[in-house]
């Protein structure tokens, strides 16, 4: 084999894909970035999500785990008023930070 491209991981396409210069060309255009630039949580959008209130945003974000009684996996963290915070760990039942953005 003498090369090999990937054009296709999950959701992402080669096709879809943009050059530094066309993203440094388009970097004030809203409607270029939205097309072509992913959220975090547009990246995992197929995992479940959790909101969490002000105090258990304030316990969860200082690495205290929290009680879910949700199955075990990955999931969404979202405050109340849907601002996203990254993604959360439960297993038994227990919430604990993953990755916080």
């Amino acid at each position: 084999m003498k090369a090999l491209d990937r054009i296709l991981v999950d959701k992402f396409s080669i096709k879809d894909a943009v050059t530094f210069e066309d993203l440094e060309k388009n970097k004030l255009d809203k409607s270029f970035l939205e097309k072509h630039i992913f959220t975090m949580d547009k990246v995992f959008s197929n995992l479940p999500s959790l909101k969490l209130n002000d105090r258990k945003l304030e316990l969860f974000l200082n690495g205290v785990m929290l009680t879910f009684r949700v199955s075990d996996g990955v999931y969404n963290i979202y405050t109340e008023n849907g601002c996203y915070i990254g993604l959360g760990i439960v297993k038994n039942e227990l919430l604990k930070r993953d990755v916080i953005i």
